[in-house]
């Protein structure tokens, strides 16, 4: 468990640039685990945002798998 964290771990911004696959990034506004500079659009929440607004994360997942 401790090596599958630490290669969690860095910068994988350009691996996510590189795929041309459709993904869905969800951060929490409160998030101490994903820098605020990623997403554009943030909601009050902490890094479990199904946990903490879950009408709004299935909101935003039921948007994004009806726009495929």
């Amino acid at each position: 468990m401790v090596v599958s964290q630490r290669e969690l771990n860095g910068d994988h911004w350009a691996d996510w640039l590189a795929s041309d696959c459709p993904a869905l990034l969800v951060r929490g506004g409160l998030s101490a685990v994903l820098g605020a500079g990623h997403p554009a659009r943030r909601t009050p929440a902490g890094h479990t945002v199904h946990e903490t607004v879950p009408a709004e994360f299935a909101s935003a997942v039921r948007g994004f798998l009806d726009s495929l």
